[in-house]
């Protein structure tokens, strides 16, 4: 093993502006040159205690000048962080080309925090402190902690998924050039769109790796980070951070191990690239983590097995120190995974009908007791691969079955495969803008109500679709006007109908303590609210 001349050690820190209550992620530097032969030196602690927003970033780098064959390999970063508690959290750091290595880290606990970081080959590592303060990130996205059966964000609150499904091309260099503003900035202008009509989640395809097959990813020079490459890894998180910055949830649509892409197939292959790819990005708060997709269970073509995908999803679930929400993407039907050690979220595709009861019927079956689901190819109007034709009122109904079975949406907006139309070519021109009007005011009156506090029951009304906090609160949505008979609680409760069709219309007219003979006060389909008021 080769070493560079010199017994030098420098520290040099950097601290973020603290003036800005969005806390950039720390960027401390270490250079580390030492004589062959010669004693290792201990690690420099760090002069200045940095501030760091909680659910952030921190970040440093340390220069390792020793040359491996294979840095990817030959040497390990390991370091533990120790909590304001004394609680320890074990995690490592990554290669990032030359003589440069980093770590990063997202603090959860607020105060200071100790971490020490060694090379495996005894090069000399690093050690410090920071101080975790509040931020206004919302926390680490997963299941809501009051709730679980919706998304939220640890330590924070509930999240309304509103998601939207793009194609290959969102992180191509070849369609926009994060590097290079005079190429249009192609990407700036379809996410200023998409936050402007509310989307908050991007469903991506190729991502991680590359979905190198025709109509698909083939053509587009999407970051490819197999073999490990950190040039590859750095391309893919300037369009990251970017999404981080602006509060966009990601969900990855061919996840870590992707159809048609370049994936490690043995096993000590997987593990290095799982354990370089989190050391990366476990510590985005904005992720949302797949083993694979789509459908890894193809019944006309797989390219996984059952036992593979649980054993890659529970080395991912062993080594996310952070805990992201994990999931696989499901080939139509059930959710065979539902239940697994490693599973936090299922993944659907379909029901893809205009049956509500039968979409219903199957959401709800393959609903996780204590875990979200994500409706993510439930809703894709203009795609023709089993979806049938969705009219403008069956988007908003299905739509609206799919929240009153306490799923989240990941809208489509296609002419044909999911690598069609405006999902993606992204250029807002090509947008069918009545579709994301529906769908968006079906979004808005939803957050209007107190769904976070609910759960399915259907078993509680005699028609329609139910969510309840019983004793507190009831909604039922219902397609077309119906005598509604509510199992409530005793008490007293406010009846309010809400025109699902045009949320600003709402009537309240009565109350009731028995929960019968409800009926709303005009056609269509409506929303029924029940308020508790009294014992």
């Amino acid at each position: 093993m080769t070493r560079i001349s010199s017994d030098l050690t420098v520290m040099h820190v950097d601290s973020p502006n603290l003036q800005n209550r969005r806390m950039k992620p720390f960027h401390g530097v270490l250079i580390v040159l030492f004589m062959s032969g010669a004693a290792v030196m201990p690690a420099v602690p760090a002069k200045t205690t940095v501030a760091i927003g909680q659910w952030d970033r921190f970040e440093c780098t340390v220069t390792n000048a020793t040359v491996y064959q294979d840095p990817y390999r030959d040497v390990t970063l390991n370091a533990t962080f120790t909590r304001p508690d004394g609680s320890e959290v074990v995690f490592w750091g990554f290669y990032d080309d030359e003589s440069t290595w980093r770590l990063r880290f997202m603090p959860d606990q607020l105060g200071l925090w100790t971490y020490k970081a060694e090379f495996s080959d005894g090069a000399p590592g690093v050690d410090g402190t920071f101080n975790c303060i509040e931020s206004d990130l919302p926390g680490l996205v997963g299941e809501n902690e009051a709730n679980p059966i919706w998304f939220g964000f640890k330590g924070g609150g509930p999240l309304l998924i509103r998601s939207l499904h793009c194609g290959d091309r969102f992180f191509a260099r070849n369609w926009d050039d994060p590097d290079d503003t005079e190429d249009g900035e192609k990407r700036k202008i379809f996410l200023d769109w998409a936050q402007a009509r509310g989307y908050n989640t991007l469903s991506i395809a190729s991502h991680y790796l590359n979905r190198r097959s025709k109509g698909r990813g083939q053509s587009w020079d999407t970051p490819d980070l197999w073999p490990l490459d950190a040039e590859e890894y750095q391309r893919m998180e300037m369009i990251l951070d970017d999404l981080a910055d602006r509060r966009i949830v990601v969900f990855p649509f061919a996840g870590f191990f992707g159809r048609d892409s370049d994936f490690p197939r043995s096993p000590n292959d997987q593990a290095l690239y799982l354990r370089y790819t989190l050391a990366r990005l476990g510590p985005y708060w904005n992720l949302l983590f797949n083993v694979g997709g789509p459908e890894p269970l193809l019944r006309s073509k797989p390219y996984l097995t059952f036992e593979e995908i649980c054993r890659l999803g529970a080395d991912i679930r062993s080594l996310d120190v952070f805990g992201h929400a994990l999931t696989v993407h499901n080939a139509t039907g059930d959710d065979i995974y539902r239940g697994q050690p490693w599973f936090s979220f299922g993944t659907l595709q379909g029901p893809k009908t205009t049956n509500r009861q039968r979409l219903a019927e199957g959401l709800l079956r393959n609903h996780h007791p204590s875990h979200p689901l994500f409706a993510q190819e439930t809703l894709w109007p203009g795609n023709t691969f089993g979806h049938p034709r969705y009219s403008n009122d069956d988007i908003r109904r299905n739509a609206f079955v799919i929240l009153f079975c306490a799923a989240m949406i990941n809208y489509g907006d296609m002419t044909s495969s999911s690598s069609s139309g405006f999902s993606n070519s992204m250029n807002p021109n090509d947008a069918v803008n009545s579709r994301h009007e529906i769908i968006h005011k079906v979004w808005d009156t939803f957050a209007s109500l107190p769904w976070s506090r609910m759960k399915p029951r259907p078993d509680l009304v005699n028609a329609g679709y139910c969510l309840a906090d019983p004793g507190h609160s009831y909604l039922v949505y219902i397609e077309e006007p119906a005598t509604l008979q509510v199992k409530v609680r005793p008490g007293t409760y406010s009846v309010e109908w809400i025109n699902a069709r045009q949320s600003s219309e709402s009537h309240h007219k009565s109350e009731t303590s028995n929960g019968r003979g409800l009926r709303p006060p005009g056609e269509g389909d409506w929303i029924l609210k029940l308020t508790r008021i009294s014992p």
